[in-house]
């Protein structure tokens, strides 16, 4: 069986490999056209722009014999001896052209020396430009669209859009004809996905499929243009080219808080924001009279860039950096120009001079930011704090949820109660079995800002601090151990004794005064262990932390604070301050204590006070997450008779600790808190706001922030249209020569984007250079028609997205005819439906919902579902630090199973299986995705323990719908729930006999049956049998790994 096993993995990994014949058909590429009239724009500026602009080009620093060939002016002119680089009509009068059919090394242009080389039938395309004039045109995309009329079309269907007649019209000319329309499974599975990035459920698919009324398919739109998951689909690209993150990049790559933001674009999307306004309200919001908030929140779009406060770095360099970046991006996103390029010299392609740069780099250059700044998970100023746009009309619901869970927490709490008399001593000292403590020694502490005479080692292994010694990060003791005597055993964790002490307030454990008389706070507690004693703590030897659990924790105050990070408090026994207490923390993996005789064990208290005097123990045996406390077992050493009623409320209370029920109610309080607190709490956001006294900007030499020059006011570039006369310099005057309806690429560059949102490629495929290096467009004049009707329908997304998946081009089919492979092999053409990869967020959101497990709240904080262990230790440079994203600590509940726009994105190690699907780490703007295909993908959707829960969960909700039916019954609605259609014949056979193998490899292997079962939190149907679940599971997520299932088609 394991050689079948074996079999279908290597199916697996094929099926999934195929992903890449797919979308080869359709991945980005030039565009070949027809012979005929020769254009400059179209045909001979690329080619001069990508071996000749170089050397004679807009930059005056690398032009060479003064010659610029971007310009007719200087190209026509005539030059030393006589002769001139171009004569219309006449080659061989031609200079330029004498020299590209040159075999004169010396001579031959482009020279050998640069690495360029012209075809032959590119040379033959700039000698059939220079015969019939060699007429230049200025750049098309620096020139305002104009709505053509559309041609006429003479196919059924085809002639009630502007976009089809354009379409077919280019079509015709290539000698090519439309597709055929998908089928109506195929369309309400395209659009869901380009809609809402989710699939369709079968209920949708279904009431689809059975409404046979003539705008059934126009209503399908209009639903999911309404759904609120249509803001989350849009705002996903917005993020790319933003440059979201919840962290600040650079080194230490800190906290940061930024999602009211994101939740402002998924409302601006939603509510169809015009995008005149939701470009103005980005740039300038702040500006804006009488600026709302969420128009405030709206310019956190310039503040999305990385910011450092590590020390040591240069303040000015740092906020030349960020506002470099401001207007690289900028610049992308909204006019698809590559401004950055002139930072340090003039543009070598477009005519943008370096003063050009600088004049717009002066509109971000006036903010009242610090350059280093955001440590300790704080927001860089300037910020203000902001309440989510999205989560008015549900907080009721949430205050509901939380009280009936409070209820259900208490009903189960009254139960365990009033059986725990009978079982008690049999249930807890089972779970305590095996366990055993060890004394650690303690050899020396390293912490320097406390003098070495206020901590005193005492005789019995125990540590005495002498004074409250908070600092206003909190204090860090590392304290180097040795155990008094060896174990025989592994040591699978450690324990810290909190001892009430005389001399510690009055008898309690801690120096704490304001919350609680003797209460103490631990935020963090890390160990690292080894050959030789080291006070300092090893992050080389670290030893990785499964589980804090306690004797006692307050509510507000949770052992689990010590492992989260982003928990605002720390661990604190409050309330419970005069009786001894523990701290229990389990190890990932066991110590053999002979390879690691020495542990060093980094206690951080902090926010309340530090304890006072306390024990360090190690721990053996079984490591079952329980630990049973010494003060629990004296009390289980008594009879219930002789307990008081405290010691029967401290059992009782423990008990209820370590109860699963208990403990999945306690989780799902905790989440729906947080998901309260965002829903009516104001966060900060960083946003912009001008200086009192702006900084002056100057053209930098070479884009060094150290070597100014000439002083520039801010100003737009001069090759595009001014600004109106009298235009004050801020970001609100530009703002509004951006959105003015003569502005040659704000809307064509809109319009680009959003066309490629849906079918994989713009129709300018370089989305982020419309410039001379930037391809031509594939149908400008369709461009232009939509630039223009965009600007007409008042700037309404939603209008022009409702428009592009009305038209009969985006409704055909996607298989490609032998035909269209050879004439139209990328679809650059259209002649067929869109069909490309999925991004790795639309993947994850599929499993989550065909299982069931999707959690679809809308808005809010980041989360972090599963990731390889440690990934962020390997860059974490203060591992120990409270702070939300040095410690990678996984979440729990619902917030597991949140939609993958919501992941936490840490730009230094953002999550690992979207980025094996090519997600960028949004360190810079981003256009455009990569889209490649590779067996990492094939294994993670193999292996990934949320594509592995959620095959085993889909198999559950599957086995469960159809009790008695059959296999094939079964796998049939597992395929079309994944994929909108149903299996052919064949593809049933073979799902259903590689079941019928797994079902036989899993009855004959429980162990292995039950490790499959076993992954995730999400709780299995223990009815369900084993081998029989565990069988189809296996299916289950191997259709998830079709090609099918990652592909819009």
């Amino acid at each position: 069986m394991k050689s079948k096993l074996a079999g279908l993995i290597l199916m697996l990994v094929l099926v999934s490999g195929a992903i890449v014949l797919l979308q080869r058909e359709d991945s980005p590429g030039t565009v070949e056209f027809a012979q005929g009239e020769v254009q400059f724009n179209r045909d001979i500026r690329p080619l001069f722009s990508e071996t000749c602009f170089n050397c004679h080009g807009p930059d005056e620093h690398s032009r060479e014999a003064e010659l610029r060939f971007d310009l007719p002016e200087s190209a026509f002119s005539e030059r030393d001896g006589g002769v001139f680089a171009l004569v219309a009509g006449s080659p061989e009068k031609s200079e330029a052209w004498k020299r590209i059919v040159s075999d004169d090394p010396d001579l031959i242009m482009p020279p050998p020396d640069s690495h360029f080389n012209l075809s032959e039938t590119q040379k033959g395309t700039i000698k059939r430009w220079i015969e019939s004039g060699a007429k230049y045109q200025d750049h098309w995309a620096f020139e305002t669209p104009r709505k053509a009329v559309p041609p006429v079309a003479d196919r059924a269907g085809w002639d009630r859009s502007a976009i089809d007649r354009f379409v077919l019209a280019r079509l015709k000319s290539e000698g090519l004809s439309p597709s055929e329309p998908a089928d109506k499974r195929t369309l309400i599975r395209r659009l869901s996905y380009d809609l809402t990035g989710l699939p369709p459920s079968l209920e949708e698919l279904y009431q689809f499929l059975d409404d046979d009324r003539p705008d059934a398919y126009e209503l399908l739109v209009d639903r999911l243009l309404d759904s609120p998951h249509y803001g989350e689909r849009m705002a996903l690209a917005w993020l790319d080219q933003a440059r979201y993150a919840d962290t600040n990049g650079y080194s230490r790559d800190g906290a940061r808080t930024m999602w009211v933001w994101r939740d402002w674009v998924i409302q601006a999307y939603n509510e169809d924001k015009p995008y005149d306004v939701f470009l103005r309200e980005q740039l300038a919001g702040d500006l804006l009279p009488d600026a709302t908030q969420g128009q405030i929140v709206a310019t956190g779009f310039n503040r999305n860039h990385m910011i450092t406060a590590e020390g040591g770095t240069i303040k000015l360099e740092n906020l030349t950096n960020y506002a470099v970046d401001r207007v690289k991006t900028t610049s992308e996103a909204f006019l698809g120009l590559t401004m950055a390029c002139a930072q340090c010299h003039d543009h070598k392609y477009d005519p943008i001079s370096q003063e050009d740069f600088y004049s717009m780099f002066a509109y971000f250059n006036t903010l009242s930011d610090k350059g280093i700044d955001g440590a300790g998970g704080k927001n860089a100023e300037p910020i203000i704090h902001a309440k989510s746009p999205l989560h008015h009309k549900n907080v009721d619901t949430v205050r509901d949820t939380i009280e009936f869970l409070k209820l259900e927490r208490q009903k189960r709490a009254s139960r365990l109660r009033s059986d725990w008399e009978s079982r008690e001593r049999e249930s807890l000292e089972q779970l305590g079995q095996d366990l055993a403590f060890h004394e650690f020694k303690p050899l020396m502490v390293n912490n320097p800002n406390i003098p070495p005479s206020m901590v005193e080692f005492q005789e019995e292994a125990a540590v005495f601090l002498k004074q409250q010694s908070i600092a206003p990060g909190g204090t860090f003791y590392s304290f180097a151990c040795s155990l008094k005597e060896d174990p025989d055993s592994l040591i699978t964790g450690i324990r810290i004794e909190f001892l009430p002490h005389p001399e510690v307030n009055e008898g309690s454990l801690g120096y704490g005064k304001e919350d609680e008389l003797g209460a103490f706070g631990v935020s963090a507690v890390s160990v690292s262990a080894g050959k030789v004693p080291v006070a300092d703590f090893d992050l080389n030897s670290e030893v990785a932390l499964k589980d804090a659990t306690a004797s006692y924790s307050h509510e507000e105050y949770p052992a689990r604070a010590i492992l989260d990070p982003r928990w605002p408090t720390a661990w604190s026994p409050l309330g419970q301050v005069r009786k001894s207490q523990h701290l229990t923390l389990t190890f990932e993996k066991p110590v053999d204590p002979r390879e690691a005789p020495y542990f060093s064990i980094m206690v951080n208290f902090q926010q309340i006070a530090n304890a006072g005097y306390f024990k360090m123990m190690a721990m053996t045996g079984k490591d079952d997450g329980t630990n049973i406390p010494s003060p629990i077992q004296r009390i289980l050493n008594k009879s219930i008779k002789e307990r008081t009623q405290s010691e029967i409320v401290e059992i009782a209370n423990y008990h209820e600790l370590h109860d699963p029920e208990l403990e999945s109610l306690n989780t799902d309080i905790a989440t729906y808190r947080r998901r309260l607190s965002e829903m009516t709490e104001p966060y900060p956001v960083q946003v912009m706001d001008t200086a009192k006294n702006p900084r002056k900007t100057y053209i930098l030499n070479r884009g060094s922030y150290d070597q100014p020059g000439r002083e520039v006011e801010p100003g737009v570039p001069a090759f595009l249209p001014p600004l109106p006369e009298a235009a004050p310099g801020d970001r609100r005057a530009l703002a509004d020569w951006f959105t003015d309806p003569s502005h040659p690429l704000t809307s064509r560059v809109a319009a680009n984007r959003i066309w490629q949102l849906f079918f994989g490629n713009g129709f300018v495929s370089t989305s982020a250079d419309f410039g001379a290096q930037g391809e031509w467009p594939s149908h400008p004049k369709l461009l232009d028609y939509l630039a223009v009707d965009f600007i007409e329908n008042g700037w309404s997304v939603k209008a022009l997205v409702k428009q592009i998946v009305m038209s009969q081009t985006y409704r055909q089919r996607s298989e490609v005819t032998e035909e269209q492979r050879s004439i139209d092999p990328e679809n650059r053409l259209l002649s067929r439906g869109p069909r490309f990869r999925m991004h790795g967020e639309f993947i994850r959101d599929t499993a989550l919902k065909a299982s069931g497990l999707l959690n679809d709240w809308i808005g809010g904080s980041s989360v972090k579902p599963y990731q390889p262990r440690g990934i962020w230790r390997e860059i974490s440079h203060y591992g120990s630090v409270k702070d939300l994203t040095q410690v990678f600590v996984q979440d729990q509940g619902r917030n597991l199973y949140r939609r993958s726009l919501y992941t936490l994105w840490k730009r230094t190690s953002p999550s690992p299986s979207m980025m094996a699907f090519d997600a960028p780490n949004r360190e810079l703007c981003v256009m455009q995705r990569e889209t490649t295909n590779t067996p990492l993908q094939a294994l993670t959707l193999l292996n990934d323990p949320q594509f592995v829960e959620a095959g085993r969960v889909f198999a559950e909700r599957i086995l469960q719908a159809l009790v008695d039916a059959a296999d094939r019954d079964r796998v049939s609605l597992a395929f079309e729930t994944v994929t909108s259609r149903l299996p052919r014949n064949d593809e049933l056979e073979e799902l259903v006999k590689a079941l019928e193998e797994q079902r036989v490899y899993f009855e004959r292997n429980e162990e292995a049956a039950l490790a499959v079962l076993g992954v995730g939190e999400a709780m299995r149907n223990s009815r369900i049998d084993v081998a029989d679940h565990a069988a189809f599971s296996v299916i289950a997520n191997l259709i998830f790994n079709l090609s099918e299932a990652v592909t819009k088609g």
